[in-house]
C-alpha cells in the first residue's frame, strides 16, 4: 500500500481504520453526550429529539468503527422508535374517545377501542421506561468511553 493512505491493512487483506486522534474521540464523545442529552429534554418539548437525530446522522460516518457507532446507532433507534410510537399514539387516541363520546354507544365497538387503549395504557408506558433505560445507559457508557 502506499504510505499516504490512510487505511492500514490486516494480515486477511481486510482494511481497518487509523486509530482515532484524541481531538476527534473527544468531539465524538461530547457528540453523543449532546444526542442523549438533546433525547432526554425531548421527554419535555418533543422537538429537541429532531436535533439529536440530525447530528446523529451526520456524525455516524465519522464514528464509523469506532465504540460511538454504537452511540449514534442508539440515538437514531431510539428516536425513530419513539416516533412511530407518539405518531400511532397520536392518531390513534381521537379514535378511542370518540366512540365513548357518540350519542349511539355500540357495545360492539369497544372491542375497536381495546387497540388505542391498550397502546396508551400498557404499551406506551413500557416504550417509556424503554426509552429512559436506552438514553441513561447510553450516557453512562459514553460518559465512560464505551461502546453502548
Amino acid at each position: 500500500m502506499p504510505e499516504g493512505n490512510p487505511m492500514s491493512e490486516t494480515s486477511s487483506g481486510n482494511l481497518i481504520p487509523p486509530p482515532l486522534a484524541a481531538a476527534e474521540e473527544s468531539s465524538l464523545r461530547t457528540t453523543a453526550m449532546i444526542g442523549y442529552v438533546l433525547l432526554l429534554v425531548a421527554s419535555v418539548n418533543g422537538l429537541t429529539a429532531i436535533a439529536a437525530v440530525i447530528i446523529a446522522y451526520i456524525k455516524k460516518r465519522d464514528a464509523d468503527g469506532t465504540v460511538w457507532q454504537s452511540h449514534m446507532h442508539n440515538i437514531i433507534v431510539v428516536f425513530w422508535v419513539m416516533a412511530l410510537a407518539c405518531t400511532s399514539g397520536i392518531l390513534t387516541w381521537p379514535l378511542s374517545f370518540g366512540f365513548f363520546l357518540a350519542r349511539h354507544f355500540d357495545w360492539a365497538s369497544v372491542s375497536v377501542l381495546s387497540v388505542p387503549f391498550l397502546f396508551w395504557f400498557v404499551v406506551f408506558p413500557i416504550l417509556l421506561i424503554w426509552f429512559f433505560y436506552r438514553t441513561i445507559r447510553g450516557i453512562i457508557r459514553a460518559s465512560e468511553s464505551r461502546a453502548y
